[in-house]
């Protein structure tokens, strides 16, 4: 059975430390790719318009699962999209400001909001995850649908923040470590794994067909979803020990080298 649909997480994954990618390579082996009918989707817990602007030249092209499977755009197709009961966001907002460590933005499926008390160092350090952020007050002025509460958390305290939350929010909201010391809070039915399986149905694709790629808990869902879920080798050793699959570091254009190698010689690449 080939492959038809190659997804990848972003932060970690495809891009290097430097958050950047081998263009020159993508381009060579996106057109591989096309030649062969494989789709290639971007799965991320960024908002959509940040991952666009990686892929000005193909954006029109590619299937982009954003928010961690909150809004999913199929070549510029809204097909999905999800939204936080604003009961539940409310109990998430009064928990932040017990939390004024915590740095907090709230996403809409195309404008992301932040606090206009955060500093200019780190406004300017996330600016590149979320281009064209607003400042206001207070997120309860926010009057439009959100799809996800995004933390980063500068003390590094991750499990005790995830631990509070998910004992003062409903069983509606996820609360999911997505890496880097960030914290994600979204609808309980969402998660990039139900957003590969929407996709699945669409194209009538089965788990043995798609290639996957992820580094942090988040990613989780999706690369159990599919049979060549590829943990990154960059990844903590508890998450790469969950799969079959390793690839080689972020940094070490891992995931282009699984998916050229996959490619030229019909073989999975594998650390493991």
């Amino acid at each position: 059975m080939s492959i038809k649909m190659i997804a990848v997480d972003m932060d970690g994954t495809f891009l290097n430390n430097e958050a950047k990618y081998n263009v020159e390579r993508f381009r060579y082996i996106y057109s591989l790719l096309k030649e062969r009918n494989i789709q290639f989707v971007i799965a991320s817990g960024n908002p959509c318009r940040q991952l666009q602007g990686f892929f000005e030249e193909w954006k029109d092209e590619l299937i982009f699962i954003a928010e961690n499977g909150g809004y999913i755009v199929d070549k510029n197709e809204e097909i999905y999209e999800a939204y936080i009961d604003m009961s539940d966001a409310q109990v998430i907002i009064d928990a932040l400001k017990k939390m004024p460590e915590v740095l907090s933005w709230v996403c809409t499926k195309d404008q992301s909001y932040t606090l206009d008390t955060i500093s200019d160092d780190y406004y300017e350090m996330f600016l590149p995850y979320f281009p064209g952020v607003k400042k206001v007050q207070d997120f309860s002025l926010v009057n439009h649908k959100l799809v996800k509460f995004a933390l980063y958390l500068p003390l590094k305290n991750v499990e005790k923040v995830i631990h509070y939350l998910k004992e003062v929010t409903s069983s509606q909201i996820c609360v999911v470590d997505s890496g880097h010391y960030c914290v994600d809070l979204i609808p309980n039915h969402v998660n990039k794994g139900e957003a590969i399986k929407k996709l699945m149905k669409k194209y009538n694709l089965k788990k043995n067909e798609i290639m996957a790629f992820g580094d942090a808990y988040n990613d989780e869902a999706m690369l159990k979803v599919v049979q060549y879920g590829y943990a990154m080798e960059n990844a903590s050793d508890d998450f790469k020990n969950m799969f079959d699959y390793i690839a080689p570091s972020h940094n070490k254009e891992g995931v282009l080298e699984v998916i050229e190698n996959y490619l030229l010689t019909g073989k999975f690449l594998n650390l493991k």
